[in-house]
Order: structure tokens, then sequence, then C-alpha cells
């Protein structure tokens, strides 16, 4: 039986919204959005993040995908190669 009183995580987080959250992805379902992500990240040359707008799921998400399939990351826009960093140029 519950009690009206609400409990202490309800206290510190507010009351749980259970359509916030989205179910797993079955292992086809991941394949497929793993496949498409790759695409869209390599021959789209999207970003992480603007992937993740694309398909409704978390930069982590993509991340994640992407280290799976063994795609090679791209380095940060606007980073300067470290022997650059080391002689002092900018």
């Amino acid at each position: 039986m519950r009690t009206t009183e609400p409990s202490a995580q309800e206290i510190k987080r507010g009351p749980r919204d259970p359509q916030k959250r989205r179910p797993r992805l079955t292992a086809a379902e991941r394949a497929v959005l793993s496949a498409n992500v790759a695409k869209a990240y390599v021959e789209d040359e999207l970003t992480i993040r603007a992937v993740a707008e694309k398909y409704h799921v978390s930069y982590g998400l993509v991340r994640q995908l992407l280290l799976d399939a063994e795609v090679t990351l791209r380095t940060k826009r606007g980073t300067r190669p470290a022997a650059a960093k080391k002689a002092g140029h900018r």
C-alpha cells in the first residue's frame, strides 16, 4: 500500500514521468540505427550532435554506436596540432 507522502526521490527530482523514457532498442533496431548513424556521420559529414538530433537519440548513444561500428571519430574543429602548440605558434 502506497502512502500519500512523496518519497525522498520524488521530493528531490519530482514525480517520475513514465512517458519520458523511451523503450530499449532491440538488436535489429540497434543494427539499423547504427548503420544509419555511421552513414550520416561519415558520408554526410554531420557532427555527432547533429546526428543525435536527426535520429532523436542522445549524443552518448550516437558516439557509442559509432565506436561499436569502428568508425574513426573526427577531432574537434579548430584544435591545433601538438607540434604547433609546443613551438608556441598561433
